[in-house]
């Protein structure tokens, strides 16, 4: 009995193993969003970021002797979810408070670096498991420029990562292992573009993308800081 329950777990393994290793050689982008739904949790909650404080209202100033003006209501503290690109750098949360899924997410550490007639893109993406529930994903499956700028304007379309680039940029031996609760991970991330910058990048949390997170490759103009996990 013990050897057959041993001789299953392998097979598991084995069976995973294959898989991760063949969505990272990211052959057929359909066949790979296919394999990252069938081993990654499904997100049907949306995303949020608050800053901790409100946005600073403008002082009105008058002359000596007229009446103070009526001031509207101090703002409410500054918040972004979708459809609104999200910033390098902010606490992104997914899930309620003390819900079995909730996540925080990360854009940070975005570079960008010749590479023939385009451009390597470099990235990572922390992801911290506060809930309760094991979530799992695999980033590069899941990750993708979307928007870029160039001599010629602003593309859109989609540019997602490949074994050449993650090799160019030195990125191997990733762990996309499940991300038990309590957990936090960096996954490092790399794709190719053409001649240009990169200006948004979309993480689709339903593996889809009707559900998504997308970021302006930009920092926050109105806040820095997070509110707490």
């Amino acid at each position: 009995m013990s050897n057959e329950f041993n001789s299953s777990l392998n097979f598991e393994r084995v069976q995973r193993s294959m898989l991760l290793r063949s969505i990272y050689l990211l052959v057929a982008p359909v066949m790979m969003l296919f394999a990252a739904l069938a081993c990654g949790t499904l997100v049907t909650d949306t995303a949020s970021y608050t800053c901790p404080t409100a946005v600073p209202q403008a002082t009105a100033t008058t002359l000596a002797g007229t009446p103070m003006p009526t001031l509207p209501p101090p703002p409410t503290p500054y918040s972004i979810s979708p459809p609104q690109d999200f910033y390098v750098g902010d606490a992104v949360f997914v899930g309620q408070s003390g819900a079995p899924l909730r996540l925080r997410f990360r854009l940070q550490n975005v570079q960008s670096q010749l590479a023939g007639s385009g451009n390597l893109v470099t990235w990572r993406l922390e992801i911290r498991n506060l809930g309760s529930a094991t979530y799992e994903t695999i980033p590069v499956a899941l990750m993708v420029i979307t928007r870029i700028n160039t001599a010629s304007g602003e593309q859109t379309g989609t540019w997602r990562t490949s074994e050449a680039a993650m090799a160019a940029a030195g990125f191997t031996n990733e762990n996309y292992e499940p991300l038990p609760p309590g957990s936090t991970r960096v996954y490092r991330l790399a794709a190719y573009i053409p001649a240009g910058s990169v200006r948004q990048f979309t993480y689709l949390l339903d593996g889809e993308g009707g559900n998504r997170v997308t970021w302006v490759n930009d920092a926050n103009p109105y806040c820095s800081g997070d509110v707490a996990d």
